[in-house]
């Protein structure tokens, strides 16, 4: 059974744990590159878990009719699950979304600046 298959008969209602178990572990190792990027800042289990969240999410969202692999499609929900607790459980002080896309812009422009200098830049430079 694909994963497409598998999505449909979830939103269909048909054995829904027994579906969503087995498409989460037929889809493991993927879904584990998909959140590495992650795992120095949280525990891998609690990453997994939130991936298995937004696997929830890909398969509520999912339109078979789109022409797109389901894992790819489901790639997206898992990152943006991920990225999501981690924005809300990561620090003592919630800073929002946009704000922290922001500092993350300043501190990449900041880094080219270096390399292309040499040096720290300053407040006049």
């Amino acid at each position: 059974m694909t994963n497409e298959q598998i999505a449909s008969e979830i939103r269909n209602g048909y054995s829904v744990t027994d579906y969503m178990q087995l498409l989460y572990e037929s889809n493991l190792p993927l879904i584990k590159k998909f959140i590495k990027p992650f795992a120095a800042y949280e525990p891998m289990e609690d990453l997994l878990q939130e991936a298995y969240f937004g696997l929830w999410e890909a398969v509520q969202h999912y339109e078979t009719f789109a022409n797109v692999r389901f894992m790819t499609y489901a790639e997206y929900w898992i990152k943006q699950s991920v990225q999501r607790y981690l924005e809300n459980c990561g620090s003592t002080v919630r800073i929002p979304t946009h704000t922290r896309a922001k500092m993350s812009r300043i501190r990449k422009a900041a880094s080219q600046l270096r390399q292309e200098q040499g040096r720290e830049s300053t407040a006049q430079t």
